[in-house]
């Protein structure tokens, strides 16, 4: 069959808009990048580009599928991330302590996410890609 790309659409290649504040960077450090709007004027522009970390693909790119016979885990049937079984559990727990950090805050504003022990360990993870430097 044909790939259908991402929810059915057909991969191809597309720019970053001239407007978007990443429109010269040269290079990424990071080989994913997100964004918000894809606009189609001469060619396919993404608009509000940024850069994404593995960990933060991991922890909120959507739903996971690890597969442990195959030392990977792969994030909404696209990515495939090299990792063993234990690293998917440990990422399932953090995502689900995430949800449960930011339902406690809806329900009560004044409580302060940022000083639990498992936001630290999260922003870490962002900063540092896992490495903890």
């Amino acid at each position: 069959g044909v790939y259908k790309g991402y929810h059915g659409i057909g991969e191809e290649r597309v720019f970053i808009h001239p407007s978007s504040v990443n429109f010269s960077t040269g290079s990424y450090s990071c080989p994913w990048l997100v964004y918000h709007e894809l606009v189609r004027t001469s060619k396919p522009f993404l608009r509000d580009v940024t850069e994404c970390s593995a960990y933060a693909l991991l922890l909120f790119g959507g739903r996971l599928d690890v597969q442990a016979s195959n030392g990977v885990i792969v994030v909404e049937d696209r990515v495939r991330l090299s990792a063993n079984a234990r690293i998917g559990a440990l990422i399932g727990g953090l995502r689900k302590k995430i949800d449960d950090l930011l339902s406690k805050k809806i329900a009560d504003p004044s409580f302060d996410i940022c000083s639990c022990v498992e936001m630290k360990l999260i922003r870490s993870l962002l900063l540092t890609d896992g490495l903890g430097r």
